[in-house]
């Protein structure tokens, strides 16, 4: 694939996949954006060492922690786009308890908390 068509198919797996996307907190582990629940890159995973932003993820393994596996790298911001239904822009914290990145929006779950 080349790298344009790359990114349209991770923004397509966030429009159909967006309820399983997980954000990096400061820590190294991530938080899925629905249950907020702890999670971990799997071992085995390609991007394991890779320490990603965002990612979405196709189920959750629980054996010593609970852990992701069969994941992508997303950008936070196409879950606004993708599902403005679910997501909104403009969030006053972040679930990670993380200071703001710079060029990095804020995100909101309808109904929920917020994640940068």
């Amino acid at each position: 694939l080349s790298s344009e068509e790359s990114v349209e198919l991770r923004r397509a797996l966030a429009a159909a996949f967006f309820l399983q996307a997980a954000v990096r907190r400061p820590s190294g582990d991530y938080v899925t954006l629905v249950s907020r629940q702890t999670v971990s890159i799997h071992p085995s995973s390609a991007l394991f060492s890779r320490r990603a932003p965002c990612v979405l993820y196709n189920e959750l393994v629980f054996t010593t922690r609970l852990y992701m596996r069969d994941l992508t790298t997303i950008e936070a911001a196409w879950l606004a786009e993708v599902a403005p239904h679910f997501f909104k822009s403009g969030a006053a914290a972040a679930a990670t308890g993380a200071a703001p990145s710079a060029g990095q929006p804020r995100m909101r779950i309808h109904g929920g908390g917020s994640f940068r």
